[in-house]
């Protein structure tokens, strides 16, 4: 072979190699790196009065880079926080911190000592709170929203009802177990393998407090709890249901004559409303499906408009 031919075949040869990693890049680009892998996320919502709820956040993660800090975001009031920290299983103390950010959201800030990547650290933040209850058609109604920025290998979530309430439709989604403990009514669920930008609602309905409550009173209501939870949960599901249709239907008409003067900011549209953050965002979602609305990210919440055209 001569020196020129040689050449060419070697030219030919770093073609390939160059093209063969221009179309292999896309498949060998890494994934979104994150400061920290989510291990294990839980809240524990305990009703303490009418207008109280006590919530309790668990973290489990392993960080991916140097951080020294932890945020987590709340669209209800947060008042008496307190954290409790593990590094690698080591207790440490922590700062914590809150404050307003755009659209009037929480953002708690609990300040960690340096964290460097393989460290497992465990968080354990717990205050009160209110927002989540309010009464609905003669009945009191817990509702909460979650979206979650990356994933998250479980999901936890349990309500303590307290002694002498009800539980009543709607349950959504249905709760993977109800239990008694110490005379209260704990409702339970898990999700593994979260996604990022996955969103979770969480709406209960009970009733004011019973007199003469008894241990029965604890079957019945476990009995209709799991079985209204059930059907609530594939009425959610399925999107279908006539009250749940006529109560959005009824609302969609509200949030269009609000969004004829102009975009509205989400949280705003919770005020005007005077219904529950998680079922406006619950409504707002099935509206963007059916073509009426579209939200922009505005900071942490949405900016809300009447889809052009």
């Amino acid at each position: 072979m001569s020196p020129v031919e040689n050449q060419k075949s070697k030219r030919r040869k770093s073609a390939l190699i160059i093209l063969s990693f221009i179309f292999l890049l896309p498949l060998a680009s890494p994934q979104e790196e994150y400061e920290y892998n989510i291990e294990s996320y839980s809240i524990y919502f305990d009703i303490i009065s009418d207008n109280t709820v006590k919530e309790t956040i668990e973290i489990s993660l392993t960080a991916n880079t140097n951080f020294s800090r932890y945020v987590f975001y709340s669209d209800y009031p947060v008042e008496n926080p307190d954290a409790i920290v593990k590094v690698n299983g080591e207790m440490k103390i922590v700062n914590v911190s809150v404050s307003k950010v755009i659209g009037g959201i929480n953002a708690v800030y609990v300040k960690l000592p340096p964290v460097h990547p393989g460290d497992r650290v465990d968080i354990k933040l717990s205050f009160y709170s209110s927002g989540m209850l309010q009464d609905v058609q003669n009945k009191k109604q817990f509702a909460y929203y979650i979206k979650f920025s990356q994933p998250v290998g479980v999901f936890y979530v349990r309500l303590f009802v307290p002694r002498g309430y009800a539980i009543l439709s709607p349950i959504i989604p249905s709760p993977d177990m109800v239990e008694s403990s110490e005379n209260r009514l704990v409702l339970e669920w898990r999700r593994e393998n979260i996604k990022a930008g996955e969103e979770f609602y969480f709406i209960v309905g009970f009733s004011g407090e019973i007199k003469g409550f008894s241990p029965l009173w604890l079957i019945v209501i476990f009995v209709s709890a799991f079985v209204g939870g059930f059907f609530a949960g594939v009425l959610y599901k399925e999107r279908k249901g006539k009250e749940k249709v006529e109560i959005l239907k009824s609302d969609e008409e509200k949030v269009i004559e609000l969004l004829k003067n102009g975009p509205i900011l989400q949280s705003e549209l919770v005020k005007r409303l005077g219904v529950s953050k998680a079922k406006v965002s619950l409504l707002l979602k099935e509206m963007e499906k059916k073509g009426l609305i579209e939200r922009v990210k505005e900071g942490r919440s949405y900016l809300v408009r009447l889809k052009q055209g």
